[in-house]
């Protein structure tokens, strides 16, 4: 085989057999390990998300706008969350996967009790940047693990799984924890510590959370470390690159571009929704209804988690499903399917008049968001080696976490702030967004339906191994 692009047909004459089923661990131990990184992922959801229903107190005490809100919840975060997912990633495909882990969430807590420390805008910037550097550890480095611990014809599920940890449990946990504390911390109201200074109940939360956060490090120490899976003959391609190269990652993402770069573009517009749109949610009740946050955290968080857990569960079961009965291009089908519904549903919760056909729509909102956003980790393992998941996922992360929660809440607050000039107009800027990016994200990606197919048949043999 020559040191050039590789044809599926070179591909699949070798990759029969180069996965052995036999080194994935007893199912009650590969449970076990998603159970507790699905766990460890609510709460980084928790710190990361909080901020989405402090909006309000938080630019009273800083007297600070919409947009540099905007900042607060998505560029300091994820500009630096995405940047360091490469090196994360990297640590993740040569390193022990769950001390990468452990580092990050160490980190990612104490600076989440950094950030109810803050007394301005910059210094909030700075902490939130430091929450991005921590949480960036964490789901590469869960991807690689998961999908050496389950195979292909299982991975859908666990990923599901775990995915809901964050999506479903974390982002309602988020609201329904967040609604319960700052209700509980405005009863206590602001305290003073010594040297410290002053604390408002806004802060109290976030320093209330990040310590909850730290304490999923002691659970992190018992998960084995999963033998990493091996495809012989992508081995046999790529060794001269070196093991592992970040030069050899991107080969490969450039020989097969065919796929990632149409998968890559629509996951991108997708968060531009996913992140921007859901942010804004909270202040839009607030706002136009007059909702008080604790009560809009508790609807909030009550109306997400059942539509989002039957969603996510029953995505990764029919993709295991199609995908063992031959469809091996159900995950993204299905993923495509969900981005094509979403943009109606959005424009008609904003606007109907009813709340409980408000709330019910809303529902239906969440449980379409959570079938394609659990699918996404499993898209990205079924077409990548094992030798170059942790970094390909860091890449797909980098690119998402960038325009997704780095300019999707950004792109809500200047339609509100500079096309309507209107508070009040959050609605209609939520509307127009998430319209738009579903739309082009379901078309962007029909175009890596077939160059998907042909991608797992070479990484992942025989559906049924």
């Amino acid at each position: 085989m020559n040191s050039k692009t590789c044809t599926f047909s070179e591909r699949n004459s070798s990759s029969k057999g180069h996965v052995n089923k036999e080194v994935y661990p007893k199912a009650s131990v590969a449970w076990a390990t998603v159970i507790i990184l699905s766990f460890t992922y609510m709460f980084s959801y928790i710190d990361r998300q909080i901020l989405v229903l402090l909006i309000e107190p938080i630019k009273d005490s800083f007297e600070i706008s919409d947009t540099q809100v905007s900042l607060l919840t998505g560029f300091s975060f994820a500009a630096v969350y995405a940047l360091m997912g490469i090196p994360m990633g990297r640590a993740a495909d040569l390193w022990i996967r769950k001390y990468v882990i452990i580092i990050g969430i160490t980190m990612w807590s104490s600076l989440t009790i950094l950030c109810g420390f803050a007394k301005n805008f910059l210094q909030m910037f700075s902490a939130r940047m430091g929450v991005g550097l921590g949480e960036a550890a964490l789901t590469p480095t869960a991807y690689s693990m998961i999908s050496d611990n389950f195979p292909p014809h299982k991975l859908a599920i666990a990923m599901s799984v775990f995915s809901l940890g964050g999506i479903a449990a974390g982002s309602a946990m988020s609201l329904l924890l967040g609604g319960v504390v700052i209700g509980q911390m405005e009863e206590i109201g602001a305290i003073t510590i010594p040297i410290l200074g002053e604390l408002l109940p806004w802060q109290l939360v976030l320093v209330f959370v990040g310590g909850l956060s730290l304490l999923m490090t002691i659970p992190m120490l018992f998960i084995p470390e999963p033998r990493r899976q091996i495809t012989a003959d992508f081995n046999l391609k790529f060794e001269r690159y070196g093991k592992r190269s970040f030069r050899a990652v991107l080969i490969y993402l450039n020989e097969n571009r065919a796929f990632y770069a149409p998968f890559i573009i629509g996951s991108c517009l997708a968060n531009i929704f996913a992140y921007g749109g859901i942010a804004w949610i909270p202040s839009y009740f607030i706002r136009v209804h007059g909702w008080e946050a604790s009560t809009t955290g508790v609807v909030l968080g009550a109306t997400f988690i059942i539509p989002a857990i039957a969603g996510g569960l029953l995505s990764g079961l029919l993709s295991d499903h199609l995908y063992s009965r031959g469809f091996r291009s159900a995950p993204l089908f299905i993923y495509t399917a969900s981005l094509a519904m979403l943009g109606p549903v959005i424009v008609c919760f904003i606007y109907i008049s009813d709340i409980n056909a408000k709330l019910t729509l809303l529902a239906c909102l969440y449980f379409l968001l959570t079938v394609y956003a659990v699918l996404f980790p499993t898209i990205i393992q079924l077409a990548t080696p094992s030798e170059f998941r942790g970094q390909m996922s860091a890449i797909h992360l980098m690119a998402i976490n960038l325009i997704g929660p780095g300019l999707g809440p950004t792109i809500v607050a200047l339609v509100t702030d500079f096309v309507f000039q209107d508070n009040m107009a959050i609605g209609h800027s939520i509307a127009i967004v998430g319209l738009a990016a579903y739309g082009f994200a379901a078309i962007t990606m029909l175009f890596a339906l077939r160059p998907f197919k042909e991608q797992i048949a070479f990484i992942g043999g025989n559906p049924n191994e």
